[in-house]
């Protein structure tokens, strides 16, 4: 028989990013999430590009993907 999974996909905005870079309750809801049997199995950045003519871009977000079996 085959495992069966369900998946979450979180958007975490830089809005909110403090001076550390990060959500101040980052950690807090991973940590939930954690607990409620999800695995964080990817992290990808959210980028915009500049409109300066020298380019660059800046994150605005990131988005984590977390996993866990059916039934947990």
């Amino acid at each position: 028989m085959s495992e069966k999974w369900e998946y979450k996909v979180v958007h975490v905005s830089a809005e909110r990013w403090t001076g550390t870079g990060l959500p101040a309750d980052l950690n807090q809801r991973f940590d939930e999430f954690g607990a409620q049997g999800w695995e964080l199995v990817a992290c990808v950045p959210i980028t915009r590009g500049s409109f300066f003519p020298w380019g660059g871009s800046t994150t605005v977000g990131v988005l984590a993907t977390f996993k866990r079996r059916v039934g947990s």
